[in-house]
């Protein structure tokens, strides 16, 4: 059962990183390139929700540090302020 959860897992990623490449190939296209900042507030998105997690599994064996819940907080501010400036710079 794990392997057959494994493999439709990996032809669904198969399949979004196709669509994503004719869908990068027609922004190209159109003039409309990713900008870095996308990838930033991508990736600082997943980097969120790793921590966040990380946060859970640390609550199972005690309280969660302060200094923890300020570094989401500031993270959180940083997304915020990337997708902010992304609609700023393309507001579509």
């Amino acid at each position: 059962m794990g392997w057959l959860l494994a493999a439709v897992v990996v032809l669904i990623v198969i399949w979004f990183a196709r669509r994503m490449e004719d869908q990068r190939a027609e922004h190209a296209a159109m003039g409309l390139h990713r900008s870095p900042r996308y990838s930033t507030a991508a990736l600082t998105s997943l980097f969120l929700v790793g921590f966040s997690l990380y946060m859970a599994h640390v609550q199972q064996q005690g309280p969660i540090p302060h200094w923890m819940w300020i570094f989401v907080m500031v993270l959180i501010v940083v997304i915020l302020l990337l997708r902010r400036s992304l609609k700023w710079r393309y507001p579509i």
